[in-house]
């Protein structure tokens, strides 16, 4: 019997996600991995500021507002087109996330219900030119 998981994740989305929190990126990776998307991951913006100048295969990005470091914002401000940006968030929409809403896909408020996430991560995926339907 043949093994065709690289064949699965050579044609599965790349999703980065950003989050600080421990416990959130790692549930927020488990659903998506579960329902078939390749997942990077990164605790800051400046790792994540890394992994997108490197890896040209991330289609989506879960980015986290409030971090330590390079916040949220403060990632979207050093990224001249990103790839969709699904902005996560414990806190309310302000003046600071509206005035970067060219860069932001989408906003999900935490705690994020785990269907909500995959039906704004399978939007997001279309929007950036990937398949029409998630790979669960």
């Amino acid at each position: 019997m043949e093994d065709d998981s690289s064949e699965t994740t050579a044609a599965s989305p790349t999703i980065l996600v950003v989050e600080d929190d421990d416990a959130v990126r790692d549930t927020t990776v488990a659903i998506l991995r579960q329902a078939g998307y390749v997942v990077e991951e990164g605790e800051n913006g400046y790792i994540a500021l890394v992994q997108l100048r490197s890896n040209p295969r991330i289609k989506v990005v879960l980015l986290d507002v409030h971090m330590p470091g390079l916040d949220g914002l403060s990632l979207l401000d050093q990224i001249d087109v990103p790839p969709p940006v699904i902005l996560m968030t414990a806190w309310q929409r302000n003046a600071e996330i509206d005035a970067r809403a060219s860069k932001i896909f989408a906003y999900l408020r935490k705690p994020v219900k785990p269907t909500d996430l995959l039906d704004v991560v399978e939007w997001a995926v279309a929007a950036s030119g990937g398949p029409t339907s998630s790979p669960r």
